[in-house]
């Protein structure tokens, strides 16, 4: 009987701690959300005019279609997920779309948004969440993948408006960009077998399992990931792309897709936390529209506008989303 009061009195204040987590993963999170909002409204307004830009572009009718194309880049990522995990646990399309915006939110503490995967486990049950985890990384992956496919060839097109240097140098340059990509898309889709390899180093019999999960991955399967990190990736270039339209619609549309891949491409490979993230994308994205001429307020509302539909708010769902969570999902 004694056992049992200690079990349940340990129970009682597992389940308030874990009350208060999800309360201070929610005012934390809304505090750097709010904190990146003052930082970035600031540094727009340093320019002239940034709120009538940015009435400018939320009156625009198409600025609906750019909201409607977050609900669908959100789900395709949760897709993604999904289809990711099937082979060890069913997740419901609602709870992928939740593990999604979970995963937003516990991305905001570390750097360049590596821990997704953290906020998408708690879904699964325990004994699947390390095989979960690498499923993860293998999706967050061949978003990365996509990023430096898209970003080496804007790269080889665009290295001449960025650099000047002799001939045989620029060359070797366009080429190395070319090869980065052949590389990268070579190595990803031989992910299994590197897995294969890192299995034979494993002494953990768990990790084992793990490991060998991915290694059962054929390559219509790593073709499906790729194949829905891409659309992703074309929704998010899509959504900035009309987002610069909307407040500066003299630019033709295939520059701006085309430098939307060298600037999300640059983003990517600087290291970050989620506190400077957005003042780095500021600083590239002003460096690299720049280069054609497109003003700073434009290059900066846009960003901003861009951040705060895919990232802050879905980071913010997530937060709420949190505040649902029951102890019991989490140690199932």
């Amino acid at each position: 009987m004694d056992r049992l009061s200690d079990n349940g009195k340990r129970l009682q204040w597992q389940v308030r701690a874990w009350w208060v987590l999800k309360w201070l993963v929610f005012f934390v999170s809304c505090w750097f959300i709010y904190l990146h909002v003052k930082d970035e409204w600031g540094r727009i307004g340093v320019h002239s005019h940034p709120a009538r830009a940015m009435m400018q572009m939320l009156e625009s009718p198409f600025f609906l279609l750019v909201i409607f194309l977050a609900f669908f880049n959100w789900g395709l990522e949760a897709l993604k997920w999904k289809y990711l995990v099937r082979n060890i646990e069913t997740v419901g399309f609602p709870s992928a779309f939740r593990a999604f915006f979970n995963g937003i939110t516990v991305s905001f503490f570390t750097p360049n948004r590596s821990g997704e995967f953290a906020g998408r486990i708690l879904y699964l049950q325990e004994s699947n969440r390390v095989r979960g985890a690498l499923l993860s990384v293998v999706g967050s992956s061949a978003q990365l993948l996509v990023t430096v496919q898209a970003g080496g060839i804007a790269l080889y097109h665009y290295l001449d408006a960025f650099l000047t240097l002799p001939a045989t140098s620029m060359l070797v340059l366009r080429y190395s960009a070319l090869l980065l990509v052949v590389t990268a898309t070579l190595v990803w889709f031989r992910i299994p077998w590197w897995l294969g390899v890192l299995k034979g180093f494993s002494k953990k019999p768990g990790w084992h399992t793990a490991l060998e999960t991915i290694r059962r991955c054929s390559m219509r399967e790593l073709l499906i990931v790729w194949m829905l990190s891409a659309g992703r990736y074309a929704v998010f270039t899509l959504q900035y792309c009309l987002l610069l339209y909307l407040v500066e619609p003299d630019w033709r549309m295939e520059d701006l897709v085309g430098l939307c891949a060298l600037s999300f491409f640059l983003i990517t490979i600087i290291p970050s936390i989620a506190l400077g993230e957005l003042g780095i994308r500021g600083s590239v994205n002003l460096a690299v529209f720049g280069s054609i001429g497109v003003s700073a307020l434009g290059v900066l509302v846009s960003t901003f506008a861009l951040w705060s539909i895919n990232i802050a708010l879905p980071a913010l769902l997530g937060a709420v989303s949190v505040l649902f969570l029951k102890f019991s999902t989490v140690k199932r």
